[in-house]
């Protein structure tokens, strides 16, 4: 057997794969029968993985209406079609997400879906109100497609997760652009993610120190301040305003999208 032979085998077999653990913060899994809100944020869960959770945050931002088309029924079964790379992946995923030895989502969440106002910690399994909805089914397609599990989710980069949901390869960038050129990005319609180093937690904003090696989705610009506005995945109806000072000692890098999302 040729070598391309031998890694298509060992390739497809791992792309047809299913989730068979729910993580290392979960224990097992329950049906989400919650509606799918389409406009609800994403909200982090206790997997670690916020390259995931910041893209479909960034996205939701910049092109509402990619969500909507990533979201397809399944032939009428009980799963659910979710398609990646901007449509050339389809993961087909049931509805039945990790829970807690007392039975709460550990997953990605619909933030304000419920009734629960969460708790804004990265381990936290988010309101008890809340519902995995959209975000759950993205995230555990990500799961299947890229790691085979959600314990080997919990580590990746913001461009790999954007262009795991668009399919547009992101560029990343280690030095803060001019205002005017982040806002036009904006403005464009492309989605724009931001990383914090191992020392960020010294950095103190209005929301408290910012967490060490975490993605956010950056939502904002003005032109004249130069003030960033981001969204945090631990807590996506939270809008954080910083400085340009600030965000020069508090992220490492900007990841942003190749070309507009719409």
């Amino acid at each position: 057997m040729s070598w391309r032979r031998r890694l298509r085998a060992l390739v497809v077999p791992a792309r047809r794969a299913r989730v068979l653990s729910s993580g290392p913060a979960g224990v097992g899994f329950r049906v989400d029968g919650a509606a799918l809100d389409l406009d609800a944020r994403p909200r982090q869960g206790a997997f670690g993985d916020c390259w995931v959770a910041a893209a479909m945050l960034a996205v939701h931002e910049a092109a509402p209406a990619r969500i909507a088309g990533m979201i397809r029924a399944h032939d009428g079964s009980s799963s659910v079609g979710v398609l990646l790379r901007g449509g050339r992946v389809r993961i087909a995923v049931d509805r039945a997400m990790p829970v807690d030895a007392r039975g709460r989502w550990v997953g990605a969440l619909q933030s304000g879906s419920g009734t629960g106002s969460g708790t804004g910690s990265g381990s936290a399994p988010g309101g008890a109100g809340d519902a995995p909805g959209w975000p759950g089914l993205v995230e555990k397609a990500a799961a299947i497609h890229v790691a085979g599990s959600y314990r080997l989710l919990g580590r990746g980069l913001g461009r790999f997760g954007l262009q795991l949901l668009t399919g547009i390869p992101a560029r990343t960038h280690v030095l803060l652009p001019r205002p005017d050129r982040l806002r036009g990005w904006l403005d464009e319609g492309r989605a724009v993610l931001a990383s914090t180093h191992p020392l960020s937690p010294r950095v103190i904003t209005a929301r408290g120190p910012l967490p060490a090696n975490h993605v956010m989705a950056i939502v904002g610009c003005d032109r004249t301040t130069g003030e960033i506005s981001l969204r945090n995945p631990w807590r996506p109806d939270e809008l954080l305003v910083v400085d340009r000072r600030t965000f020069r000692r508090g992220f490492l890098s900007i990841d942003v999208t190749a070309r507009p999302l719409r």
